[in-house]
């Protein structure tokens, strides 16, 4: 576990990435079997198990690696590795105002302490309850259905 509170992303990754090498595509596959057995069988964020029983761009999983290093981080589910991108493109572009990975990390380790702090007493003006939807989804095609029998009476006296 990484300590998070003098964490450096490209500190550690210009130390792993002294003593890395470039596989090639065709020990990609070997490489995926080996990491996702070191990983239990399971994606390494979502921590549910990963099939690997289609290969290609059908496949549920796929290699996440850092792309300004090329580092591989670890085997995902395509859609946890493709939920990690949105998440560091939003972060970085709205959150952090810096696509830098310590920028990109500082706002979401704040983000999740600010989704930890206590609530306000208080709720918003424009929220509705299911209960409050419901009624108003049904006042909706109450109106609806008035209207359509008001043209239907129209017409008929046409």
């Amino acid at each position: 576990m990484v300590n998070n509170d003098n964490f450096d992303y490209y500190k550690q990754a210009n130390e792993v990435l002294g003593k890395a090498r470039k596989i090639s595509r065709s020990q990609l596959k070997a490489f995926t079997i080996k990491l996702l057995k070191e990983q239990g069988g399971v994606c390494a964020v979502c921590k549910q198990p990963i099939s690997l029983r289609t290969a290609g761009a059908k496949s549920d999983y796929c290699v996440d690696h850092c792309h300004v290093t090329g580092l591989v981080r670890g085997v995902l589910h395509r859609s946890c590795n493709a939920a990690l991108g949105k998440m560091e493109n939003a972060a970085g572009r709205w959150g952090a105002k810096s696509m830098d990975y310590n920028a990109v990390l500082g706002f979401i380790r704040s983000a999740m302490v600010y989704y930890q702090e206590p609530f306000h007493p208080v709720i918003y003006p424009d929220h509705k309850t299911d209960e409050q939807k419901a009624d108003a989804a049904k006042q909706k095609a109450r109106v609806a259905a008035a209207r359509r029998r008001a043209i239907a009476k129209m017409k008929e006296q046409q």
